[in-house]
């Protein structure tokens, strides 16, 4: 990757980065790599343009000072500002603290005099009238002073607005620091191939926490929140640009990793069979020491043979270790090396794809994207391979079907993070099914220009594989059991959807989690049509339908014909654990042939029995 040195005056391009590194602790153990991981983050960010304030090993006056020059610094800007911090973190009372190397935390009274609150960095970017504000906390270690915070890892926030906010692992969990070896904890390790990548923002921190959670087998999933309303890539692939001469240096590099290591195996082999060799001879010397006649000489001649045999033995078994640790070495190189070259040349294919598609109308763009996301689901949608859904996502981590993919994975592969209340006492249980046999659900739906309201009746007859089936059909699948839509009846008759329409996220409701969705929408009288969905989950509060009160987050949406005309317009409140809706208000401006709409139509649960209560 080509690196560039000046910060070009466009917008989203005055960028300001304060970057911290805590390892040395004064007060309990050192952490291995915080401090591997804020210089890295430093040498890449000021490569991606970011005028970098770096922090190492910082007590709690160097870190405020520090904040004051970034505030300074970021003054009238209109900038990016961006805080990285790497070290021991802490949650208290829902506000979550960086942890100075002075810090001595006896008890909770302490945390707020001698730590740094993260939502004042927050403010004080925000007083410096910043355009965007990126947090990444790295912060979720085991943390030796846990005993004086509320919970363990820090502790779940909402984005405010024009901010992304990124923790290492899921909120109440902690992370790994990795080891010496690595050099990077697991979460920035990632991170720092991804920040060079040419990506959104969102895209990034996607890969990071699938990667992530694919090497710690799910006991690591980072979490995100984001309420940005702007567009931003770190690297565009504007000013680093991916050519083939990139790739055939890595590629050059990679093979010469692979040579030397494999050399240094076969040098260890080599040294290891001539100290054999010289063993043998100590010892043949020591069977004709035996046959001195002179006792002492003999005695004197065994004994010196002896150690030098135990030396030489010492010695090989040395050479047998650095052997058998090269080519330990090498195959992990190989591996790695493979990983690395498949990632480059998806990199470089999708590249090449994305400038295709610049030369393309931005409607035609969107609907070869469809095609080819769509044809790699229609491989895989059925598979029980969670690698299948991982390699998916990594290479459309805000595709189209990202969603129902990212509920595959945790459905497949569960999480062995622990979920955690939050603000509102909600536990989130993610990777079930949202629709189990035997739930019933009823709706009053309500038409504007339709006298009565009709009661819609749903009792879900059979789950197989992936699929419901409801009303006893048990031959055409209605939801998917993350609640995607396949299947709506209409007074015309069915109306089916082709990838299933994904209303619901994947993972954790998040306020201001967004995505886009698109799907094929087959009307009765054969004719398909495609509608895009942006949907965006906006709040979290009370409502009151026919069956009770519940507590509920409100997700919107907007549907949109391939052409770009307005479908509808849909806002709708959803219990997480549940497959359907509780309330949905609609505002058609189309009907689904096409023709002319302009009504309004409200569906509110009237009565539930799900998971048997």
């Amino acid at each position: 990757m080509a690196s560039f040195a000046s910060v070009a005056q466009a917008p989203l391009d005055i960028r300001v980065a304060l970057v911290i590194g805590n390892a040395t602790y004064r007060n309990v153990p050192p952490l291995a790599n915080s401090v591997n991981d804020a210089r890295a983050m430093t040498l890449v960010l000021r490569k991606l343009g970011f005028k970098v304030i770096d922090v190492i090993d910082g007590d709690r006056t160097s870190m405020t000072q520090a904040i004051g020059r970034m505030q300074a610094d970021l003054k009238g800007q209109q900038a990016v500002a961006m805080l990285y911090y790497a070290g021991h973190g802490l949650q208290l009372d829902w506000r979550n603290y960086m942890v100075p190397v002075d810090a001595n935390i006896d008890k909770a009274e302490d945390v707020p005099k001698q730590t740094v609150d993260i939502e004042q960095v927050i403010k004080s970017f925000k007083d410096a009238n910043t355009r965007m504000n990126i947090i990444v906390l790295d912060a979720c270690r085991d943390n030796p002073f846990a005993g004086s915070a509320s919970a363990k890892g820090l502790a779940q926030l909402d984005a405010p607005p024009g901010t992304y906010l990124a923790f290492a692992t899921a909120p109440g969990n902690v992370a790994e620091d990795g080891d010496e070896t690595t050099g990077n904890g697991l979460f920035t390790q990632f991170l720092l191939k991804e920040l060079q990548r040419p990506a959104k923002i969102e895209e990034v921190f996607k890969r990071v926490r699938l990667q992530v959670r694919q090497k710690s087998q799910g006991r690591q999933i980072p979490w995100d929140s984001s309420s940005l309303e702007d567009e931003f890539s770190f690297n565009d692939g504007e000013k680093f640009k991916f050519t083939a001469e990139d790739y055939q240096r890595e590629v050059a590099e990679a093979k010469a990793r692979q040579e030397r290591l494999k050399r240094e195996a076969e040098a260890a082999l080599e040294r290891e069979k001539q100290l054999a060799q010289l063993r043998e001879q100590e010892r043949l010397k020591r069977v004709e020491a035996q046959r001195i006649a002179e006792q002492k000489s003999r005695e004197r001649a065994e004994e010196e043979a002896r150690q030098r045999e135990q030396q030489l033995a010492l010695a090989a078994e040395a050479e047998r270790k650095k052997a058998l640790a090269a080519q330990e070495a090498l195959a992990r190189s190989q591996a790695e090396e493979t990983k690395r070259l498949k990632d480059l040349e998806l990199a470089r294919i999708q590249a090449e794809q994305e400038a295709q598609r610049k030369k393309l109308s931005a409607e035609a763009a969107r609907e070869q994207q469809f095609a080819q996301e769509k044809a790699d689901w229609d491989r895989i949608k059925d598979s029980k391979n969670p690698e299948d859904f991982y390699a998916f996502l990594l290479k459309y981590p805000t595709g189209f079907i990202s969603e129902q993919a990212t509920f595959a994975i945790e459905y497949l592969q569960k999480s062995k993070t622990t979920p955690q209340k939050d603000r509102n006492g909600l536990v989130q249980q993610t990777g079930k099914a949202r629709l189990n046999v035997g739930d019933e659900f009823h709706f009053r739906v309500s038409t504007q220009g339709v006298a009565e309201p009709r009661v819609s009746k749903t009792v879900i007859s059979a789950v197989r594989d992936n699929y419901v089936f409801v009303d006893g059909n048990l031959t055409t699948p209605y939801r998917t059991i993350d609640g995607g839509v396949i299947r709506i009846k209409s007074p015309r008759g069915d109306v089916t959807f082709d990838p299933p329409r994904t209303d619901l996220p994947g993972g954790e409701f998040v306020i201001g989690k967004q995505w886009t969705s698109r799907t094929v929408m087959t009307l009765p009288d054969g004719r398909q049509i495609q509608v895009e969905a942006s949907t965006k989950v906006v709040g979290f509060e009370e409502i009151t339908v026919p069956a009770g009160k519940f507590n509920a987050f409100k997700l919107e949406m907007t549907q949109r014909m391939a052409d770009g005309r307005l479908f509808n317009s849909v806002s709708y409140w959803v219990d997480p654990n549940w497959g359907l809706s509780l309330r949905v208000a609609r505002v058609f401006y189309l009907r689904p042939d096409g023709s002319p709409g302009n009504y309004k139509e409200l569906q509110e649960l009237v009565y539930a029995k799900y998971g048997g209560n």
